[in-house]
């Protein structure tokens, strides 16, 4: 099926503008963190479906949003960079799309320690034309991070995912158009749906899993729920999270999906959620439910016996524990839904830590040694 058409430029919806948003918020914080650590290293962020660059009703498309968050992270760190330059690389196929983009992109004033790369070609082609150009963050060495927004569910094939994420210091924030999946799906050989679908996959699982006869809600968290499972399956991918975006309450538009090879990198990214307005527009998903719960950080109690569910009757430390939280729960990490098990629902047996003055509710994970969780009765 082809892609979602637009026009050069057109109005963001809420869901676009609370996207960008997110991004610029998460490259602030990934910018600052790699430019204080990274000695001498260059920072690559690559746009894979960089568009016009704007919007008829919003100023900052996300190669701009890009631009500003690497212009403030380098007035505010100062002397305390010690990285090398930014490269902020931007891939738009579209002929008009992509003037307009040169355009705003020259009318920004930057540093020049922040340098752009453009290219008019497709993802594909583009990155490969990257990669020859600057090979570093491509091989394992240098910080990466690749914002995969396309226009439509076509256009990224997992392979090239994969790839992406075989570095130590890659991570992604991929926009999974899981209703263009579907309506691949159902549109069988009118678009050319095994072919379409083996290249989304990388291979012919979906065939066991899809059915043609599933609700569209369903449909959907499948598509969901193979594509994180296919991330995880990643080398050293541990870190994995979706996020949906949502023109209404009841209508998925599509799923950010987030994933790292480090549990900070989807801290800062929760962190960087946490920004948007929790007015049940953007919801948490969690692909083994049917029913997804709204993305709230303050009711622990709705995700307390989850955890407790896996751990109960082991005796862990805190990094399963927090690996948890960072992976199925809106948490950034697991403390108060311990607490809830601690406190209000008696389910925890022990708390091993270094502080003989540990109160009861509160987990450390400097001086926590250990939590022994009941049986389950």
């Amino acid at each position: 099926m082809p892609p979602k058409k637009f026009p050069t430029v057109w109005d963001a919806p809420p869901h676009t503008i609370a996207k960008i948003e997110m991004l610029q918020a998460y490259l602030v914080a990934w910018f600052q963190i790699l430019g204080r650590k990274r000695t001498s290293q260059e920072l690559l962020y690559v746009d894979g479906f960089a568009g016009p660059g704007e919007y008829k009703n919003y100023s900052l498309g996300s190669p701009l949003a890009a631009l500003t968050a690497a212009t403030k992270d380098l007035e505010l760190t100062g002397t305390g960079w010690v990285a090398g330059n930014i490269h902020c690389a931007f891939i738009e196929a579209d002929t008009n799309r992509f003037k307009n983009l040169q355009q705003r992109i020259e009318l920004f004033e930057k540093p020049a320690q922040v340098v752009i790369h453009t290219y008019r070609k497709s993802f594909t082609d583009g990155l490969a034309q990257l990669k020859k150009d600057l090979p570093l963050p491509f091989q394992a060495q240098d910080p990466l991070f690749v914002f995969i927004d396309p226009f439509g569910a076509t256009g990224v094939p997992f392979s090239l995912v994969t790839e992406l994420l075989n570095s130590r210091c890659s991570e992604v924030l991929i926009n999974l158009d899981a209703d263009g999946i579907a309506r691949i799906f159902h549109a069988g050989e009118h678009a050319a749906y095994e072919q379409n679908l083996n290249e989304i996959f990388a291979g012919d699982d979906w065939k066991t899993l899809l059915s043609a006869g599933d609700a569209s809600s369903e449909l959907y968290r499948k598509v969901l729920q193979l594509y994180k499972t296919k991330l995880r399956s990643i080398k050293n991918v541990k870190y994995v999270f979706s996020f949906e975006m949502r023109t209404t309450l009841h209508a998925l538009n599509y799923y950010l999906v987030f994933a790292s090879q480090h549990y900070l990198g989807l801290e800062k990214m929760k962190e960087a959620m946490k920004r948007i307005d929790q007015d049940g527009t953007y919801c948490f998903s969690d692909a083994g439910t049917i029913q997804s719960s709204l993305f709230r950080f303050d009711k622990p109690e709705d995700h307390s016996i989850s955890l407790f569910n896996v751990f109960h009757g082991r005796k862990v430390g805190y990094a399963p524990l927090r690996d948890f939280a960072l992976n199925e729960t809106p948490f950034i990490n697991p403390k108060s839904m311990l607490k809830d098990l601690e406190c209000n629902r008696d389910l925890i047996e022990e708390v091993g830590s270094t502080s003989a003055r540990r109160q009861k509710g509160t987990f450390n994970e400097q001086k926590l040694t250990f939590i022994k969780f009941k049986e389950r009765r």
